[in-house]
């Protein structure tokens, strides 16, 4: 398996993420495209593919902020699903890094909710009982409430007040202003 930061659109490899993208989360928890061009090119993002044996198998797109990374969205492709693959890039993604992790799960009421939170605490992350509203996505967005996991530890207010202030000015004002 084999991780690639993409820095552009105008590839094949990003318009097959990019459905994969559009297909995996509800309108609201993703951005569109001319947003997504903005971003490719800041040194804190990383819009990564995922390949095995030159097949794409998904993406982790994740910020970089001082020892802390925050994992935006990550998907796999159908049909690598179940097989092992999504274990295996948050594995390497973990082991790369002493960075402590942080990422939004939606609230556990359906069964997809409740194994996604399973699925991240098999491999160690932690569920964060703090209330949540993730800020919107798109222009004129709706924002919604999540939870936050986090990877090795709980997080404490204190990191929570710096992930809500680094993710506004680095991940949201610049683009929605």
């Amino acid at each position: 398996m084999i991780r690639n930061r993409l820095t552009t659109t105008n590839n094949s490899s990003f318009k097959l993420a990019w459905q994969l993208y559009n297909d995996s989360f509800p309108i609201d928890e993703r951005r569109q495209l001319y947003l997504q061009k903005l971003l490719m090119d800041n040194k804190d993002y990383n819009f990564d593919i995922v390949t095995d044996n030159g097949a794409f198998v998904g993406f982790i797109l994740w910020w970089q902020f001082n020892k802390l990374r925050y994992i935006e969205h990550f998907a796999v492709d159908i049909k690598y699903r179940g097989k092992g693959y999504g274990k295996n890039i948050i594995t390497q993604f973990i082991s790369e890094s002493t960075d402590d992790l942080i990422l939004e799960v939606e609230i556990p009421n359906t069964e997809i909710n409740n194994k996604r939170i399973a699925f991240y605490k098999q491999l160690g992350f932690k569920l964060n009982k703090y209330y949540y509203q993730q800020l919107t996505m798109q222009k004129n967005g709706s924002s919604i409430q999540l939870l936050l996991m986090t990877y090795p530890n709980y997080l404490t207010e204190l990191k929570l007040s710096f992930f809500k202030q680094s993710f506004r000015a680095i991940c949201y004002d610049p683009y929605f202003l």
